[in-house]
């Protein structure tokens, strides 16, 4: 009978693979574990800003911006450098909706397909306080130019995959139009029908 010679080399190597396989295997797990985890955060905090734009001081400050913003129906002179406070108070939340973006709290497909059709009018009327590189609020909405740009490209790409005309959804008319309902509505959501506008490029936010 003959004894069969360990080979330790060859031992330590199964021992090593089955190692990284486990190692591998743990990893894999605990990145499906932490993806779970941010998803399901990203959706909790989704559901939060949800609330703060239903609820009933968001929707005052929005339904005090159209105020500000309409005189007999029409859009006001806007001050770039003194706006109302009601503008300030609508940009902020939007600029920290965009934090949240840039930190990973919220997906941007999410923000995009939740507060698109609401932030970018607001944005549009408000772009010269937004983007004009002497605006006294030029160093202040970068989350929220940051954010308009991400969506933007969104929106077009989507656009695109539908063979869509990128239509200039946002033009005066419609940016009153916007403004009338939320006076109308209270600020308070409602079914809407968006009313095709003639063929024009997409107004989209500036770098």
């Amino acid at each position: 009978m003959y004894l069969k010679v360990i080979d330790w080399n060859e031992l330590q190597a199964i021992s090593t693979t089955i190692l990284v396989l486990t190692s591998a295997g743990a990893i894999g797990y605990a990145a499906l574990q932490l993806r779970q985890e941010r998803e399901y955060r990203s959706v909790s905090n989704l559901e939060k800003q949800l609330t703060v734009f239903h609820g009933e001081a968001f929707r005052a400050a929005r339904k005090r911006l159209a105020v500000d913003r309409l005189v007999n129906e029409e859009l006001a002179e806007l001050d770039r450098d003194v706006p109302p406070v009601s503008a300030l108070e609508v940009l902020d939340f939007y600029d920290h909706i965009g934090l949240l973006v840039k930190k990973g709290h919220l997906e941007v497909y999410d923000v995009w397909h939740t507060f698109y059709e609401w932030a970018q009018p607001v944005y549009v009327d408000m772009r010269p306080l937004i983007e004009d590189e002497d605006s006294a609020f030029i160093d202040h909405y970068t989350d929220l130019r940051r954010l308009m740009r991400q969506m933007d490209e969104l929106q077009i790409s989507r656009m695109h995959g539908k063979n869509a005309n990128h239509w200039a959804l946002w033009t005066p008319d419609r940016i009153i139009d916007h403004y009338k309902y939320e006076i109308e509505s209270g600020g308070r959501i409602a079914r809407r029908t968006r009313k095709k506008a003639p063929e024009q490029n997409l107004i989209v936010s500036s770098s």
